[in-house]
């Protein structure tokens, strides 16, 4: 399920792949438990959120504690820039064909999931735009929640920090979601809108151990899907430990400059290795602000 998480984040800094999800978020009423976290160090406060990126209505949902706490925030954090211009030059056109290395077989079934028409335009695309799609096959389509945060920031005219540039975050996943991974996501696609969903429901309900726990579950999958313990956990050091390491230094800029207000995806922030774990190991109070 990791995967499928971080794929969700990538298909965000894209603006949206071509995917297939269900009309609105059938769902109403502001979060009872958001996934908020405050961390203290040196008398200042900063303000961990966990955001689904897509799936649920922020406007809507998030509640006014979570509003409050941005508004009152000096500066904003997010994961990247979703409007750099130059991201697209990371994803460049492939010189072959997607269809003939993921062979008839299994371009039926990206057919089949996405459309004859879909699957066409990104024939000559990286792997991981169609994965991408898939990644958000069955979710609520909603505005990404990333965009509604930032924009209320810089409404408000507050500092905006992009912890890692978008060019980094879609080559570490042009590296890894290779055309093996996407005949997985293919192999797995009604496991895969079932793990979504049931992340989606933990998310909503607020319970950080599982989303913790779901985030581990594609681990089995992927070994038996041909990848290795070793290649697996490379590829988790990558798209999601190392990335959390690399956060915490801009985190702390951010905290020693006054505090502020950081949103990222909600799988940074639980579990061992995550943000937050990080900042507790560098003598950073976290406490869970509403439960």
């Amino acid at each position: 399920m990791r995967r499928v998480v971080v794929l969700v984040a990538m298909a965000v800094a894209l603006g949206g792949a071509c995917h297939s999800r269900s009309d609105a978020d059938p769902a109403a009423g502001p979060l009872t438990h958001p996934l908020l976290w405050s961390v203290e160090k040196g008398g200042r406060t900063t303000y961990l959120f966990g955001t689904m990126h897509t799936g649920v209505d922020a406007a809507a949902r998030l509640p006014p504690v979570v509003w409050a706490k941005l508004d009152a925030a000096p500066a904003f954090a997010m994961e990247t820039d979703l409007d750099d211009p130059t991201a697209a030059d990371a994803v460049p056109p492939s010189p072959g064909s997607l269809r003939d290395a993921l062979g008839d077989a299994y371009w039926h079934k990206l057919e089949t999931a996405l459309g004859p028409d879909a699957a066409r335009a990104v024939e000559h695309l990286p792997p991981m735009i169609p994965a991408a799609s898939l990644a958000l096959r069955g979710l609520p389509s909603t505005p990404q929640m990333d965009r509604v945060l930032a924009q209320r920031a810089t409404g408000e005219h507050k500092p905006i920090v992009f912890l890692e540039p978008a060019r980094r975050q879609l080559a570490l996943l042009a590296r890894w979601i290779d055309i093996k991974a996407l005949r997985m996501m293919l192999d797995e696609l009604s496991s895969g809108e079932q793990h979504a969903r049931a992340m989606l429901a933990a998310y909503v309900a607020g319970d950080e151990r599982e989303i913790a726990r779901l985030g581990d579950d594609e681990r089995a999958d992927a070994l038996r899907h041909g990848y290795t313990a070793a290649e697996y956990d490379r590829e988790m050091d990558d798209l999601l430990y190392g990335r959390n390491a690399a956060w915490i230094a801009p985190i702390e800029q951010l905290h020693a400059a006054g505090g502020g207000f950081v949103a990222v995806g909600a799988l940074h922030l639980v579990g061992a290795r995550s943000v937050l774990d990080l900042l507790a190991h560098r003598g950073y109070r976290v406490t869970r602000v509403a439960r």
